[in-house]
């Protein structure tokens, strides 16, 4: 096979209601209009990497409607938990969609991990999921891998935001640097755009399905940049490519004014 197409969204912030409305945006009208703008692109292969705080309150409904919707669309799904879920009611109410930390894409290997912590927003890793981390490193030598997780391990020159990345990720690097295989550490949490490094590994971030946060902001703010997503080519080779696009013709707008959520 000599690539596979996926797309990653993230921070849907779902409610209990299809009604309900983040800084002014209906989440689930914003990511509806994402996965309507993928199809037109022709982009992901119908599969999507969900990377995280797909509800905002952790409701039950919240994700059943989701499922619904991912039902509907007839879509393949890969998520991982984010710091706004409850990754069991998550996999009680995702019933079409349930949750594997591996997933083979064509030549390609995902693997996802869970980087929340109960009651904060700051990422951190515990001991348990870097054992199964490296288990299931061990299980896919020789196949490229995606690796995610939903917090970013660096700081974005964001003041208020770069708090609550992990806060723990020496262990988290020093293990995926000792695999060869390992081709690029995607994330969220973060609701905006970022393409570089952690140290000598590929690092990307994705915009948000709903809101984004103002780039290089010393406290909480929410920019007008529409809703968005990332692709991602994967080649049987091993390389990727990757790019974001957001919406254009979303015609809802974000209360900037906000001061938190």
């Amino acid at each position: 096979m000599s690539h596979m197409d996926i797309v990653q969204i993230t921070d849907l912030h779902f409610g209990a209601s299809v009604d309900s409305l983040l800084a002014g945006i209906n989440p689930v009208d914003s990511f509806i209009s994402v996965l309507e703008a993928i199809d037109l692109g022709g982009r992901g292969d119908n599969l999507l990497l969900l990377s995280g705080d797909l509800s905002g309150e952790c409701s039950p409904q919240s994700y059943k409607i989701l499922n619904q919707i991912l039902k509907e669309q007839k879509k393949d799904v890969i998520w991982l938990p984010g710091n706004h879920d409850d990754v069991e009611l998550m996999a009680n109410h995702l019933v079409d969609f349930p949750r594997q930390r591996v997933n083979d894409v064509g030549d390609w290997s995902i693997i996802t991990l869970d980087s929340a912590q109960l009651g904060t927003p700051v990422g951190h890793i515990n001991d348990n999921e870097l054992m199964l981390l490296s288990e299931l490193l061990d299980q896919v030598k020789g196949r490229p891998v995606l690796f995610s997780m939903h917090h970013c391990p660096i700081a974005l020159d964001c003041p208020w935001l770069d708090k609550q990345k992990i806060n723990n990720p020496e262990k988290l690097y020093q293990l995926l640097t000792s695999f060869d295989n390992v081709k690029a550490v995607v994330t969220g949490h973060v609701h905006q755009q970022y393409d570089g490094f952690w140290g000598q590994l590929p690092l990307f971030t994705a915009p948000s399905s709903c809101i984004q946060f103002k780039r290089y902001s010393q406290q909480f703010a929410i920019s007008n940049q529409k809703p968005g997503y990332r692709w991602f080519s994967l080649e049987s080779t091993g390389l990727l490519s990757t790019g974001v696009e957001f919406l254009t013709d979303f015609n809802q707008s974000p209360d900037t004014a906000s001061e938190g959520y």
